[in-house]
C-alpha cells in the first residue's frame, strides 16, 4: 500500500515538474517570439526615419480658423493606416507634430514620410487654406554649452477615458502652451513633440464594453455598488465614436543651466494641466533609459515596446485640443506668422524668356519666366535690404550674357565688379567697363553724340531737363527761359559738326573767338 502511495506521489511530482517545464518553455517561446517581433518590426526604423521630411507650417496672422478645423484634419489623417492580416509584422506609418521654440521664435512643424508628403500637405491645406507649407532642413535645438531636461507624458487612466476638450476650456489651450515656450533665452530652446500613429479598434471596444457593463450593473439594484454619472458615460461614448491615434508626447528643453532647463520644463508640463478632466489627465511617464529617450526624440521613433509605450490613445478631437495651428486670438509674442498670402501662378504665364524661379503652391511646382516683350516695358524691383534684389539682377544678367544678348548695367555698388568674374571666355572681348572714378584710365563718353535731327533735339532737351532737376528742381527762376534759350542754341550750334563735346558748349558761351 505504501509503495502504491509513493508511486502516485512520485507520478504526481513528475507530472507537476513536466507541466512547470512546459509552462516555462511556452513562456520562453512567447518571450522569444515577442522579442523577434519587436526586432523584425523595428529593424529598418533608422532607414525609415531618415526617409521622413520636415514641413514648416505658417498661417496668416489674421486668420480666424477655429480649432475644429484641426479636428477634421486629424480625422482625415487616419486614412494613412495600413490594413491586412500581416499588418502586425509592420510598423504603422506615423506623423510627428511639433511646436519648437528658440529665442524670440516659435514655429510649427510636421514630420511626414516622403511618400506621404503630398497627401499630408493637401490635408493641411484643406483645413487651413492659406497655410504656407515649406520643406525645411532639420532644426537644431541644442547648444554647445546647454543643459538638457526632458519628459514624456502619458494618460494616467484608461485610454478610452477622455481628457478635457477645447470646447470645455474658457480660452484657446494653445495660448498656454505657447506662452510657456515664449520665455526662451539666448542659446535656449524647447520642443513639444506629438507623435501619432493610427490605432486599431481594440481601445474603442474596451470603452464600449465598460459603458455596457456599467449600464447593465446599474439596471440591477442588487449588483450596483455605485452610480456612474450619465455625462461620464456619454463622454466615453463620444471619445470612442471618433478615430483614435496611439500618441507619444515628448518634451525636450535645452537651457543655459540645468536649473533653467528644469524650470522651462516645469512650465511646459504645467501648461498640460489644463487638459485634466474628472476622467483622465496627463502625467509624467517614467523614463528608464534616458539615452534611448533622446534617440527616440531626435529620430522621431515610435515607442519600442507597444504594450507600455502606447498606453496613451487620443482621438481626433483630443489631438486637435493639444495641437492646432494658431489664429488671431493667440496673442503670444514671437510666433512665426505668415504676413503675405501665397497665390498660384497665373495660367497664362510665359513659357520662355528669362527664368525667374519656380512657383510652388500646394505641392504644385511651375517654372516662371518673363517674356522679352514684358522686359521692354518698365520693370521695378523693390524690397528691403538683404532680400535678394541684387542677386535676382545678377541671375537675370547672366542669363542674357550666356544667351548671347547685349547687356548694359549702370551700378553704383559692386555688382558690376562681381559680374566680371562670370563673363564667359568667348565674350570677354565684348566687355566695355566704364568707371568714371578711375582717373588713371579715363574713358571718353560724348554726351552730345547724335546722328540725325531727331537724336540732336532729344539729347538737347534731355540735358536741359537734367539741369532743371539738378539746379532748379522747384522752378524758382535759377534756370529761366533766357538760360534755357542760350544753352539750347549753344548745343545745337556745337552739334552741327560731328565730334564736338560738352567742352565746346562752354567755349561757345565764353570764347568769342571760338564761334
Amino acid at each position: 500500500m505504501m509503495d502504491q502511495s509513493q508511486f502516485l506521489i512520485s507520478s504526481l511530482q513528475s507530472w507537476l515538474l513536466f507541466l512547470l517545464i512546459a509552462f516555462l518553455v511556452i513562456i520562453g517561446l512567447v518571450f522569444l517570439f515577442y522579442a523577434f517581433l519587436i526586432w523584425w518590426r523595428n529593424r529598418r526604423r533608422e532607414e525609415q526615419s531618415l526617409d521622413y521630411v520636415l514641413l514648416q507650417v505658417a498661417v496668416p496672422f489674421d486668420n480666424e480658423i477655429k480649432i475644429d478645423a484641426a479636428e477634421q484634419m486629424f480625422a482625415s489623417l487616419y486614412s494613412i493606416k495600413k490594413s491586412g492580416w500581416l499588418k502586425f509584422l509592420r510598423l504603422q506609418p506615423h506623423l510627428c507634430f511639433e511646436i519648437v521654440a528658440k529665442h524670440e521664435d516659435i514655429r510649427f512643424y510636421v514630420s511626414v514620410p516622403s511618400k506621404l508628403k503630398d497627401m499630408i500637405e493637401k490635408q493641411i491645406n484643406g483645413a487651413y487654406p492659406d497655410a504656407e507649407i515649406l520643406e525645411v532642413p532639420e532644426y537644431n535645438l541644442f547648444s554647445e554649452n546647454g543643459r538638457v531636461a526632458f519628459a514624456e507624458l502619458e494618460l494616467k487612466d484608461s485610454s478610452y477615458k477622455p481628457i478635457k476638450l477645447y470646447k470645455d476650456l474658457p480660452t484657446d489651450p494653445l495660448s498656454s502652451l505657447t506662452t510657456a515656450l515664449a520665455k526662451m533665452g539666448e542659446e535656449e530652446g524647447a520642443a513639444i513633440q506629438v507623435l501619432i500613429t493610427p490605432a486599431d479598434s481594440s481601445w474603442q471596444a474596451a470603452g464600449r464594453n465598460y459603458v455596457a457593463s456599467v449600464k447593465k450593473a446599474e439596471s440591477d439594484p442588487n449588483k450596483a455598488k455605485f452610480k456612474v454619472d450619465a455625462k461620464t458615460l456619454e463622454a466615453i461614448e463620444n471619445k470612442c465614436s471618433k478615430p483614435g491615434f496611439k500618441t507619444a508626447i515628448r518634451i525636450v528643453v535645452c537651457g543655459e543651466s540645468q536649473e533653467s532647463a528644469e524650470a522651462h520644463l516645469s512650465n511646459i508640463k504645467s501648461a498640460f494641466e489644463q487638459f485634466s478632466s474628472d476622467l483622465n489627465r496627463f502625467g509624467k511617464k517614467k523614463i528608464w533609459w534616458k539615452t534611448g529617450f533622446m534617440i527616440d526624440f531626435i529620430y522621431r521613433y515610435q515607442p519600442l515596446f507597444s504594450f507600455r509605450g502606447w498606453r496613451t490613445i487620443l482621438n481626433s478631437e483630443e489631438l486637435a485640443t493639444i495641437f492646432h495651428f494658431p489664429n488671431k486670438q493667440i496673442e503670444t509674442p514671437h510666433l512665426y506668422w505668415l504676413y503675405a498670402k501665397r497665390a498660384p501662378a497665373p495660367i497664362k504665364i510665359p513659357k520662355s524668356g528669362l527664368f525667374l524661379g519656380r512657383s510652388v503652391y500646394r505641392g504644385v511646382s511651375r517654372p516662371v519666366y518673363i517674356a522679352d516683350d514684358d522686359r521692354r516695358r518698365h520693370m521695378y524691383i523693390i524690397g528691403k535690404t538683404g532680400t535678394g534684389k541684387t542677386e535676382l539682377l545678377r541671375d537675370l544678367i547672366l542669363q542674357d550674357i550666356k544667351a548671347g544678348r547685349g547687356v548694359c548695367l549702370i551700378d553704383p555698388h559692386d555688382l558690376a565688379e562681381d559680374l566680371l568674374a562670370y563673363i564667359p571666355p568667348e565674350r570677354a572681348e565684348e566687355v566695355i567697363y566704364f568707371d568714371p572714378s578711375d582717373t588713371e584710365r579715363p574713358m571718353g563718353l560724348n554726351l552730345l553724340e547724335a546722328y540725325n535731327e531727331d537724336q540732336i533735339h532729344f539729347v538737347t532737351t534731355a540735358i536741359i531737363n537734367l539741369m532743371y532737376k539738378l539746379y532748379d528742381p522747384y522752378k524758382t527762376g535759377i534756370i529761366g527761359p533766357r538760360f534755357e534759350h542760350a544753352i539750347r542754341n549753344a548745343m545745337l550750334t556745337v552739334m552741327s559738326e560731328p565730334g564736338n563735346t560738352f567742352v565746346e558748349v562752354v567755349r561757345c558761351l565764353t570764347d568769342p573767338e571760338f564761334v
